[in-house]
């Protein structure tokens, strides 16, 4: 288990307001334990257990007006050196063996060049053994644990039952420590200034979507605490947005195992030496009704992710997502126990210090959630009519909160963009492939880059058979555009040169060997010339030189490896997508334009290939409705 970075942005076209801030989520490693299913779910066997992750997450906010950084982890996962628990929790972390520390937390941290002092927060789920990890690593953080946490850190708690609920009292510097509010209770405002960076802890609760209590803690929808009750006392979640259109729900403990939320199973019980029933939730009922305010939210495309989610850590899609750490990348098939050897005494502590070269590469990986988006409220019969034509025509990952803004707001005008989307993908001249790959180099384009968009296409394209190498072929082509810069501005300058005289010398270098060797060398990567490119010719070979070497490689590259390169896309699609980013309303460069339809259809491509593509552009104009009616919709509900 390891660590995920994710660096997820909203797109550059609208102003940075702060109902568009984001934060970044990482998941972190923090150790591997065993768990018993009869004490978790019902029915079970006696004797099958599983052996789960224990994660923890970074999570990076970012100001965007004075450009504070805030960096807190949310939990610290297993405590590496397992004795330096209290003596009950030992007894009850052996009943998990298989168990491992290693990674733990701090390691995870190492691993993209961060240290606890990086860290200005540590948010606790709760106080479990498995949550808490060696908070004195930390020892500049401030920690935040929910209400009712700080009563139950002074002992055992007479309420509870089970192995499990026992608390250690000296856990936690009361001088760094924040207690939440009791969710039901609205405490006065503490005079924080709603203008800084400095994140709200002490604020009252609020409600968000299906949520009853959440606080907004840096003000700008970017991230909330959520009350989770059921599980343990102060149990809290976080709901993190973590792009434009994607959220990820950090859920705890509040369920142990998928197969819950899908109904296949139930929370399960046990009878300890005692004779008492026990249940791995404090409150069964409230666990039930949090379990199921998660289950909605991840239906409306919220990705949500649980402190033991073997499920998610073992998802084919999600194996790309954690770092690759030389140090127990797997869970343990022998348990490694309490490593017995070179243990310090449980009354002993030295914090862990990992080497950290100035030069270590960020192993971190985003936690990309390409969701569907939030459902914000009801839908009338005829709207979610129109909804269902729309996803089922288009995909369901078509479906954006700028379409269920427009939904509410105008539905004819979603009706007419699902009219005009759906012309080029039911003609289908070119390939689905081929219309992501088209759409993507318009959305990557320099002159546009749409985030949202990007996202979008990559997804679809690689459902539809993309390659990495096909996907990556086509942002090497979509970059070239730059070079548009000297097409228009060559020329004129030129003709500038010309009519006030005296730059002759310019004007009129005669040819020689580097510029014909060049002419040449275009002629034969590129399959053509034109005469746009002379004076860019005479005036800075060098340069051109260098743009030659920078636009050829997707034409060149040895990507089967068999020596004959020419990269990976055929000539005619190549053609297609300088086409289509040239054609874009954010760029409409004509004389690009007409030159690669004339080598489009020089390569193959027939006249409804080329108007396909030309349709596939014209999309773009639909990105308008998508990013700016949520803020229009925003303002007029007085959420903005």
């Amino acid at each position: 288990m390891s660590s995920i970075f994710i660096k997820q942005t909203a797109p550059p076209s609208p102003p940075l307001e702060t109902t568009l801030a984001t934060v970044q989520v990482h998941a972190l490693s923090a150790g591997y334990l065993t768990l018993p299913e009869c004490h978790f779910v019902s029915p079970a066997s006696d004797t099958a257990r599983s052996t789960v992750p224990s994660l923890s997450f970074l999570i990076h906010h970012e100001n965007l007006e004075t450009g504070k950084k805030t960096r807190i982890v949310f939990d610290l996962g297993l405590r590496r050196n397992l004795e330096r628990y209290s003596r009950p929790i030992q007894q009850h972390a052996a009943t998990r063996r298989p168990i491992s520390t290693n990674p733990d937390v701090v390691k995870s941290l190492a691993a993209g060049g961060l240290t606890p002092e990086d860290i200005d927060f540590v948010v606790y789920s709760h106080i479990h053994w498995d949550h808490i990890g060696e908070p004195r690593d930390f020892d500049k953080s401030t920690f935040v644990v929910g209400s009712g946490a700080a009563s139950l850190l002074q002992g055992t708690s007479t309420s509870l039952r089970g192995g499990h609920s026992f608390f250690e009292a000296d856990l936690l510097p009361p001088s760094r420590t924040i207690e939440l509010s009791a969710p039901n209770s609205q405490p006065p405002q503490d005079g924080v200034d709603k203008k800084t960076s400095t994140p709200d802890f002490h604020q009252p609760w609020t409600t968000y979507l299906n949520l009853p209590h959440v606080m907004d803690i840096f003000l700008d929808g970017s991230l909330y605490i959520v009350d989770a009750p059921g599980h343990l006392p102060g149990h809290i979640n976080l709901l993190a947005r973590t792009s434009l259109n994607s959220y990820v729900y950090l859920a705890g403990d509040a369920c142990h195992d998928r197969r819950i939320m899908r109904k296949e199973k139930q929370i399960g019980t046990w009878e300890d030496a005692e004779g008492f029933t026990c249940c791995i939730h404090a409150n069964r009922e409230k666990a039930e009704e949090t379990i199921k305010r998660i289950g909605e939210l991840e239906e409306r495309g919220v990705e949500v992710i649980f402190a033991h989610d073997v499920e998610w850590e073992q998802d084919s899609k999600n194996e790309g997502r954690l770092p690759h750490l030389e140090f127990a990348n797997k869970p343990p098939r022998t348990p490694p126990c309490f490593h017995n050897t070179s243990l310090k005494p449980p009354n002993t502590y030295s914090p862990y210090k990992p080497t950290i070269s100035p030069f270590l590469p960020k192993t971190f990986v985003p936690l990309h959630t390409y969701q569907n988006n939030l459902k914000m409220t009801s839908l009338t019969p005829d709207q979610t009519s129109l909804k269902e034509k729309y996803t089922s025509t288009l995909g369901a990952s078509s479906w954006t909160e700028g379409c269920e803004s427009l939904l509410k707001l105008s539905p004819e005008m979603l009706k007419a963009s699902l009219h005009m989307s759906s012309v080029p993908k039911k003609k289908s001249h070119l390939s689905p492939k081929i219309q992501s790959l088209i759409a993507l180099s318009v959305d990557s384009a320099s002159t546009h880059l749409y985030i949202p968009g990007i996202h979008d296409h990559m997804k679809e394209a690689i459902k539809n058979g993309a390659s990495q190498a096909e996907i990556m072929e086509v942002l090497e082509l979509a970059s070239t555009l730059g070079i548009h810069a000297c097409n228009i501005g060559v020329p004129m300058l030129c003709e500038v040169m010309r009519e006030l005289g005296g730059y002759e010398s310019y004007l009129e270098a005669g040819e020689d060997e580097t510029r014909k060797k060049l002419r040449e060398e275009f002629t034969e990567k590129r399959g053509y010339w034109h005469t746009f490119w002379e004076d860019f010719l005479s005036l800075d070979p060098e340069f051109f030189g260098a743009y030659l070497e920078f636009s050829t490689v997707p034409w060149v590259k040895d990507v089967k490896g068999d020596g004959t390169g020419g990269g990976v896309l055929e000539p005619k699609v190549k053609e297609l997508i300088y086409c289509a980013f040239d054609v874009a309303a954010t760029h409409l460069y004509q004389p690009g334009l007409k030159l690669h339809m004339r080598n489009a259809l020089g390569y193959g491509a027939t006249p409804e290939e080329i108007m396909e593509v030309l349709e596939i552009a014209t999309l773009l104009s639909i990105h308008t409705l998508e990013v700016a009616t949520p803020i229009l919709e925003q303002y007029t509900t007085g959420k903005a």
